[in-house]
């Protein structure tokens, strides 16, 4: 093969990133197309994908191009169902960042349209690609801490990532689904993936109880960052409101019990506005436990007995996404000359998302909700 020809739809932060880590990769690879509606993000794909590429009007434009093999989309999560399904009828591989889509609806939708088509699916739930959890997930997987009965695990972000978040589009549900499905779908994949379970049944509490007009006072009571950036503000984005004047119709606060078909438990806090900021796990088998924090890279596992040691099982790798990032695109580059299934694909992107919509349909009704009618809808068993 002399060269794969890719298809970009959005390239704003998250779809610039990923692009340059898989362009690094193999020289094969190459970005012959962009579609996206701001004029910035495509001053800036002209700038760095080279002259041979292609803007093109609108989406559908590209599905037209057959020389494009993959299309990348990391768009708004509102377009994610319309653009992947005329991905796939248009014969292209898909790459699609998180989370899937905005409803049952269309999750069932985008599962049909993949089967149909018969092409590779590869989503961005990043975290799955790191060393930090692969570690984690083999240590389980080998029986090092017998079998899983409960865990806890959270996302509490840094008060600025909260504060990008609250005056950013993702502020919004009609973009980008709710808080739990467009920031903490990564959260929800690992803890399906360390059960090897389906939720059974959920309940959620939450709210939007911090980014109010009433504490916008907080910014000017908090000295600025040494460059002279204001509390709440020092994460750049393309939008940039001022996050508690905003409108916006998220929470900032969530918690969340999910119990598994194979009977396990876990609980699940997200907060926008941590001092001091963690994505931890606790897991506690019938023969031992770990201790984890991505963040801190640090890994900890005992076994139950009077004479066990804490063993540091830790990885080298550390941050937000624990070193998935470069991960993923190496593996998708080798899906994409290669044909090498992908790691994570669409029935783990659909599996996260509906156990988020039945987390957050759980705190809109204050009711425990039973997730088989979810997968019954799905027609899966």
């Amino acid at each position: 093969m002399q060269s794969l020809n890719i298809g970009v739809i959005g390239y704003g932060g998250m779809g610039r990133g990923i692009v340059r880590r898989l362009l690094a990769c193999d020289k094969r690879l190459r970005v012959t197309a962009l579609y996206d509606p701001d004029p910035r993000s495509v001053e800036a794909g002209k700038a760095e994908l080279g002259a041979n590429l292609t803007v093109c009007r609108d989406y559908r434009e590209m599905m037209r191009m057959p020389d494009v093999q993959w299309v990348m989309i990391a768009s708004w999560n509102c377009f994610h169902c319309e653009q992947t399904i005329a991905a796939f009828d248009a014969g292209k591989h898909v790459f699609c960042q998180k989370p899937l889509a905005l409803s049952v609806e269309e999750c069932g939708a985008m599962r049909r349209a993949w089967k149909r088509s018969g092409r590779m699916f590869n989503i961005g739930l990043t975290l799955r690609y790191s060393p930090h959890y692969r570690r984690i997930r083999q240590l389980i997987a080998e029986g090092r801490i017998g079998q899983i009965v409960s865990m806890e695990f959270n996302e509490t972000l840094e008060f600025n990532h909260g504060g990008f978040i609250m005056g950013d589009w993702r502020r919004l549900r009609k973009n980008a689904g709710t808080h739990l499905l467009e920031k903490c779908c990564h959260d929800i994949d690992l803890t399906n993936w360390m059960m090897a379970s389906r939720a059974r049944r959920v309940a959620s509490f939450g709210g939007l109880d911090f980014f109010l007009p009433r504490n916008a006072h907080r910014v000017d009571e908090i000295a600025p960052r040494p460059d002279g950036r204001k509390a709440y503000s020092a994460m750049d984005g393309m939008v940039g409101l001022d996050p508690f004047r905003s409108d916006k119709d998220i929470v900032d606060n969530q918690i969340a019990l999910i119990e598994y078909e194979n009977g396990a438990r876990t609980t699940f806090h997200t907060n926008c506005n941590a001092a001091i900021p963690e994505r931890r796990m606790y897991i506690l088998g019938t023969e031992g436990c770990i201790r984890a924090d991505v963040l801190t890279g640090t890994i900890q596992l005992k076994r139950i007995g009077f004479d066990t040691q804490i063993e540091d099982r830790s990885t080298e790798a550390k941050g937000g996404h624990g070193d998935g990032d470069g991960i993923l695109a190496a593996e998708l580059a080798e899906s994409m000359l290669n044909n090498t299934p992908p790691a994570v694909g669409l029935m783990e992107g659909l599996e996260s998302a509906v156990t988020c919509f039945a987390i957050d349909d759980a705190m809109e009704t204050g009711t425990v909700v039973a997730m088989d009618r979810y997968w019954a809808n799905l027609e899966i068993v």
